[in-house]
């Protein structure tokens, strides 16, 4: 039985004597099956999962696809999907009007009842011929970050006018070949009197590929968000179909250099030691799941193995099951947004479900128990 090697991660920071030593302590258990669940064929977690509390008590949990719907329950191990679509993007054929297709992935709410979210949003160019010489999915992917929000507690979600949050400062024409842009943000971390999250970033000319770091202070304005730029926050996003102005200074400044070397997708803090703790996946053939720890989100430490697995693009026929999107979320959570975890945790995933020597829509979203225990607790000398 796999899980019965713990893997023992000891993450250390740079300012204090202390670390985190995290470990898998169990097997997978299965919270959403598409061959039990599935609403329709399409409908499967293609995202990391992430949770809110409602006022009422009620737990949303997002993993959409981009057609997307949600779990909800009393608890996090005891929501169950409902087949209502909460949002939809417009797929317009347009690259300017960053709405073709878009999956929640980072909801916060305030109260309990209007909820917040950033929004993964692709314009896949390789749907429409005549904008897609190679008609590959990759060559003609331009990504973007928009937003979302719902006033009915999750019921429904719709898009504001105005531009978006995280845009490169350079039209789609001018890179397409690749696939560009900023990705997948994390789930928000309010500290210090403002909301942060991590996106990706592929490189385009002045913008470097790495992790950048994204804040606000106002939620209900996508205008607000700023992103680091090596020496603050001071980097704004701009719209490239309505602005014309210097694109290098309109870039992020990835951090973590060097030790954040895959994409984070999930950010979480332990409440005990008061470190941030990202979640990536490397998904070589020998890669797995890493984690990586910062008292500050800027200095992070060196990842460390936490759960071997592969990738979907390092998958052969006959291994077992590649994985996708981990998170952790802590189902005795404190926080609305379940923005920290305590003495365990879960670590939520994506699994295919290979048919025969095929990938394809069957995909489930599991979970494994995860400890977490301090090791050191003195200032560094």
């Amino acid at each position: 039985m796999r899980w019965l090697a713990v893997l023992l991660a000891v993450l250390p920071t740079t300012a204090w004597a202390q670390s985190l030593a995290v470990a898998v302590t169990g097997p997978p258990v299965v919270e959403f099956s598409h061959a039990r669940d599935a609403c329709d064929p399409l409908d499967y977690p293609d995202a990391p999962a992430r949770a809110v509390r409602l006022a009422t008590g009620e737990v949303l949990v997002f993993a959409p696809h981009f057609h997307n719907r949600l779990l909800r329950g009393p608890g996090l191990l005891a929501a169950r999907p409902d087949c209502r679509i909460v949002f939809e993007a417009d797929e317009r054929d347009d690259p300017a009007a960053f709405d073709d297709r878009g999956w929640l992935v980072s909801p916060y709410t305030l109260d309990g009842r209007h909820v917040f979210s950033l929004v993964h949003n692709e314009f896949q160019g390789h749907r429409r011929p005549s904008l897609c010489p190679t008609g590959r999915y990759l060559d003609c992917w331009y990504n973007a970050i928009t937003f979302a929000v719902s006033d009915d507690g999750g019921q429904h979600f719709m898009r504001p006018p105005g531009a978006p949050i995280a845009a490169l400062p350079y039209r789609y024409d001018q890179v397409v070949g690749a696939h560009r842009g900023y990705f997948n943000p994390t789930n928000l971390q309010f500290h210090d009197g403002y909301f942060y999250a991590m996106a990706f970033a592929t490189e385009a000319f002045a913008q470097r590929a790495g992790n950048c770091l994204l804040r606000t202070d106002r939620l209900e304005d996508p205008a607000a968000w700023r992103a680091w730029d090596g020496h603050g926050f001071g980097a704004t996003f701009i719209d490239p179909y309505t602005s014309h102005v210097d694109p290098a200074k309109h870039v992020c400044s990835p951090v973590g250099a060097g030790k954040l070397r895959w994409p984070l997708t999930s950010l979480v803090r332990h409440g005990a030691s008061g470190l941030f703790l990202a979640t990536m996946l490397n998904g070589a053939a020998n890669g797995g799941v890493f984690v990586a720890t910062s008292r500050d989100l800027l200095a992070w430490s060196a990842p460390v193995l936490l759960w071997p697995a592969a990738g979907t693009a390092a998958w052969r026929c006959g291994d077992p099951p590649p994985v996708a999107y981990p998170s952790l979320l802590d189902p005795a959570s404190p926080d609305r947004n379940f923005e920290s975890v305590g003495a365990t945790a879960m670590l939520f995933l994506t699994r295919w479900n290979p048919q025969g020597c095929r990938l394809g829509a069957d995909r489930d979203l599991v979970r494994l128990p995860v400890s977490l225990t301090i090791v050191g607790d003195r200032p560094a000398h």
